[in-house]
């Protein structure tokens, strides 16, 4: 099974294919989609949509995860982020799509809600078999995939 992971964000989108199979997962893709903030926002959102849509075409993922949106810090820029969440989940009708908070994914990936960034990207290098991910957009949202995965167990 495959698993598309988002972490929405306006200025950058991180997306990470992951391929589930027997208890092990391997890397298919992993990206970030930046936009200008100068560009108006359709503009904005319909280049993150056409972006991911190439993904998913390309990829044919089963499962979309995206990571829940928290508004306490910066409503606007929540707001923001949220409606880019809204693209993922349009992207991901007739699929199978999941919502994580960033507790949850914590907790999935180490059994821990309060894992450090840096515990949870070893872990997920440990996951996927792999070397020198950087605490990024991309990587957050192989965590997002690898969740998915994990929560279909």
């Amino acid at each position: 099974m495959r698993a598309l992971g988002v972490d929405p964000g306006l200025s950058a989108t991180g997306y990470g294919v992951v391929e589930g199979y027997g208890g092990r997962f391997r890397l298919i893709a992993k990206g970030t989609i930046k936009t200008r903030a100068k560009v108006p926002l359709p503009s904005r959102l319909r280049k993150i949509l056409a972006a991911l849509e190439r993904v998913v075409e390309e990829h044919e993922p089963q499962v979309v995860a995206v990571e829940e949106v928290f508004l306490a810090k910066n409503v606007s820029a929540g707001m923001l982020t949220a409606q880019v969440a809204g693209v993922v989940a349009l992207l991901a009708d007739g699929r199978e799509f999941l919502s994580f908070s960033p507790r949850q994914v914590k907790k999935f990936i180490c059994g821990y809600g309060d894992a450090p960034k840096e515990q949870v990207l070893g872990m997920v290098e440990n996951l996927l078999g792999i070397r020198g991910l950087t605490s990024d957009h991309a990587a957050d949202a192989l965590a997002l995939a690898v969740c998915a995965l994990l929560s279909r167990r």
